[in-house]
């Protein structure tokens, strides 16, 4: 009597081979691979590498150089004016632009700061929306974050944006 569970090849179908056929193509490649290692020469780029490798430390600075750290501080008044507050007295002209977004609403204003005689930018927010606000700062000379700050009903500190000691 004849086994129902044997079958022959033909029945099978093609999934056997096509199980072997992955990783027989990943060794093909890998040999492949090997020999054009083998058979072709990268060369080196320049023979005194190491020395000129020493010449480049010799020219580097001994110590890091300072990184000004940059900061300001945000905040709301009564009427509706927001301030940035420049810390250490940071002049970057006469003029700030700021991209304030409301994520909750999608409300969006772009206002220009006006220096004031303290030295701090000054301007008036439209909305009257209170809550969180994403402050994006649209200067080249003055590179802070996008901050996100808070906007309550009372006038005061809204948040702070500064520079990471890793931004250069």
């Amino acid at each position: 009597m004849k086994n129902p569970r044997s079958s022959s090849r033909a029945e099978t179908g093609p999934w056997p081979y096509l199980l072997v056929a992955g990783p027989l193509i990943v060794v093909i490649a890998s040999l492949a691979t090997a020999w054009i290692a083998y058979k072709t020469d990268d060369g080196v780029v320049a023979s005194d590498y190491y020395k000129r490798g020493l010449l480049v430390n010799q020219l580097l600075p001994k110590e890091p150089l300072p990184v000004r750290k940059l900061a300001a501080v945000i905040a709301f008044d009564d009427t509706g004016a927001i301030t940035v507050h420049p810390e250490l007295g940071d002049t970057r002209g006469d003029t700030l632009r700021l991209t304030l977004t409301h994520p909750a609403s999608a409300t969006q204003e772009d206002i220009v700061l006006r220096r004031d005689a303290r030295g701090d930018y000054v301007g008036t927010l439209r909305s009257e929306r209170t809550g969180r606000w994403t402050v994006a700062f649209d200067s080249l000379t003055w590179p802070l974050p996008t901050t996100l700050i808070e906007r309550t009903s009372r006038p005061g500190f809204a948040g702070r944006a500064e520079t990471s000691s890793a931004i250069r």
